[in-house]
Parts: C-alpha cells; sequence; structure tokens
C-alpha cells in the first residue's frame, strides 16, 4: 500500500474551453459519494434488525474545502461569478457538462472530472489569520474515474 503527498493537489475550474487551477486552496474535501437505499421493511418482519436495499443509483455528493480568498485575484472573481451568473453565461460558457477536475498530486494521470450543480463561497475573517473563503461544489452524477474496475 502506497501512501501519497497532498501538496500539489489542483482544483480545475473550465472557463471556457480551458481547465484554470483555483488558486490557494489549503484543503479540500470529497467528493462524499454514497450509494442510495431505500428501508426495505415490512409487516412480516419478525427481526429486530431494519433491511435496506440498494436503489441502483448513487449521490454524487459535493466537493468543499477552504482557500486563501483574495477578492481581486481574477481565478477568485470567476468563482464569485458562479454565485451571480448559476446558469454559466458565456464569458464563462462550459465546453461540456464536466466543468471541475481534481487531480491528484502523485497521481498526475488520475483525474476526477465532474459537473458542478451548485456553488457556494463563505468568507472567513479572523484577527489572527488571513481572509479565507470555504467552498462547496455540489456535484451532478459521478464524478469520470479514470477506471474504477470491477470486484
Amino acid at each position: 500500500m502506497s501512501k501519497h503527498r497532498c501538496k500539489g493537489t489542483v482544483l480545475n475550474q473550465k472557463i471556457a474551453t480551458a481547465f484554470t487551477p483555483v488558486a490557494q486552496i489549503i484543503s479540500l474535501d470529497g467528493p462524499g459519494m454514497a450509494s442510495e437505499t431505500f428501508e426495505a421493511d415490512t409487516l412480516d418482519n419478525t427481526d429486530a434488525g431494519i433491511p435496506y436495499q440498494s436503489t441502483g443509483r448513487t449521490e454524487g455528493g459535493s466537493v468543499s474545502g477552504e482557500l486563501f480568498f483574495d477578492p481581486a485575484l481574477q481565478g477568485h472573481l470567476n468563482l464569485l461569478y458562479l454565485l451571480d451568473n448559476p446558469a454559466f453565461p458565456e464569458s464563462l460558457t462550459v465546453a461540456s457538462t464536466e466543468n471541475w477536475q481534481l487531480i491528484f498530486a502523485d497521481l498526475a494521470t488520475t483525474e476526477w472530472d465532474f459537473e458542478g450543480a451548485g456553488f457556494e463561497l463563505s468568507p472567513k475573517v479572523a484577527l489572527n489569520d488571513g481572509l479565507k473563503a470555504s467552498f462547496s461544489i455540489k456535484v451532478s452524477g459521478l464524478p469520470t474515474f479514470p477506471s474504477a474496475g470491477s470486484i
């Protein structure tokens, strides 16, 4: 089992037809995917356990993180633009449905492309710290994995 470093991991945002790194990210979480289930209990079940079954679908979750926020930096203005224009107007045209990309540092060939269906940004101001912001991207569907393989 190998261990991979995190420094150098990149979150890219697609602007027009090019992926552009989101600058000054400190941490990333997710996407927190989960297989969807439903309670499959019946009145004649005498077992104390509650049975569940898979719906055959998976929730894409969200990608979230924290960054040092610079309100004058063009890349951060692009993030704010997503809030002001959530339908991706012409100046931030999404060339495909996969408008975000997560590339892991030690695995440069391992990228997860995904569609962002919603975006959230929250500035954080603290006396003993630099200006930061937390963000969250709602994933629509599932990321495209290089090869999920089979069991």
